[in-house]
């Protein structure tokens, strides 16, 4: 590993991430919600809703119980529609590998630092 550049593994990893079928799968359950406009908007308000609950505890604040449940709630009437549910599933698969990439680097990295 002597001699490589991170600059070019950070440019390999992307294009590996970019050819991965999580990636590929996320992707065109993602194009696929672009052709659904309504089923975009309703994730969209759900989207707004998940970034106020997480603005609230990021503050220290604890999201009302009434807020979280209506969350739950829209979350799962949403996974009723297959299109969405499928999308949610890929976004998921996408997200997790992503952070296990990151855990990677960052336990790697904490190793050689000593922490």
């Amino acid at each position: 590993m002597l001699g490589s550049n991170p600059y070019d593994k950070a440019h390999e990893l992307a294009s590996a991430i970019k050819d991965s079928d999580i990636f590929r799968g996320y992707i065109a359950a993602k194009n696929e919600m672009e052709e659904k406009p309504e089923y975009k908007e309703k994730i969209f308000k759900l989207r707004e809703k998940q970034i106020g609950i997480n603005r609230a505890q990021v503050l220290g604040e604890e999201p009302a119980p009434a807020m979280m449940q209506e969350l739950a709630l829209e979350f799962a009437k949403l996974n009723q529609h297959k299109e969405i549910a499928s999308f949610f599933e890929a976004e998921a698969r996408f997200i997790q590998m992503f952070n296990d990439v990151q855990e990677i680097i960052q336990t790697s990295l904490k190793n050689d630092l000593g922490e």
